[in-house]
């Protein structure tokens, strides 16, 4: 697996931002019993994964938390992973264009630098907590560029989790000027911003859905959030939702993105 750092200007950022990209490649084993050599060539392109962080997080989560290279190599796809700090990866009422950069600027410019397929079969958004949000934000967004869509303890209802009375710290401390600077809107409900919403008004406009996985701990505060999404959403398009044992954290995170790539093989 080469492990790759990318630090370039980004016109939709207006700044230099820091991105991390696992392509596959021939290791130690495939060297010694000969084995791997199909993994690169001049002609070779890898499908794509777009894996998004979550709140207070960055481009390193993934690495530093999870086993996410290694899960890359075992699955032959390239991963790209970028920073969007706390913006729910939208593009800011005062701030940075978020979704325009990691939905529209970044495939583009990775595209001309490395072999990652321009397919919308072979590309694939996901991401944990406020990067399931993500995801599913970004992917339903541009679904001529995404064939697919993985949240693992996503907080897909946003207005559910901005304005109930939970006290987790995730939500409880989130700083309210900056709540501000994401959305002048108090309430998403009714706008893009509102996933469910987007949904609808993607199917209405005939655009191509891409494929949608699921997956959250029965014991995470997130998981009525999830709940609640799939029960309506699933209505209109099918879902792939994974209940299981757990809370908000990266044993979680780590175990299931095994899953979400094993199901993203299967497509």
């Amino acid at each position: 697996m080469a492990h790759i750092q990318c630090n370039f200007f980004s016109q939709a950022l207006q700044k230099n931002a820091n991105v991390i990209i696992y392509l596959p490649t021939q290791d130690a084993d495939d060297y010694l019993f000969g084995t791997g050599n199909a993994k690169y060539g001049r002609s070779r392109v890898y499908k794509t994964l777009y894996l998004l962080h979550g709140s207070y997080g960055d481009y390193m989560d993934w690495t530093r938390l999870a086993n996410a290279d290694r899960y890359a190599q075992e699955h032959d796809i390239a991963v790209v992973m970028p920073s969007a700090e706390n913006s729910k990866y939208l593009n800011m009422y005062l701030g940075e264009n978020y979704m325009d950069y990691i939905g529209k600027e970044l495939p583009e410019f990775l595209g001309t630098i490395f072999p990652l397929s321009d397919k919308r079969e072979n590309t694939y958004i996901a991401g944990l907590s406020m990067g399931g949000y993500g995801a599913m934000r970004i992917g339903l967004e541009f679904p001529e560029r995404f064939g697919a869509i993985c949240s693992l303890s996503g907080g897909l209802d946003m207005d559910m989790l901005n304005t109930g009375d939970t006290t987790e710290a995730h939500v409880a401390k989130f700083d309210k000027n900056y709540m501000k600077a994401i959305s002048p809107n108090e309430k998403m409900a009714g706008t893009r911003d509102d996933l469910l919403y987007l949904l609808k008004a993607q199917l209405d406009a005939g655009k191509p859905i891409p494929k949608l996985f699921m997956a959250c701990g029965t014991e995470d505060f997130i998981f009525p959030s999830n709940e609640k999404f799939y029960a309506e959403a699933s209505k209109l398009v099918p879902i792939d939702y994974t209940r299981a044992p757990g809370v908000h954290d990266w044993k979680f995170w780590d175990c299931h993105l095994q899953e979400a790539l094993d199901w993203l093989a299967k497509l």
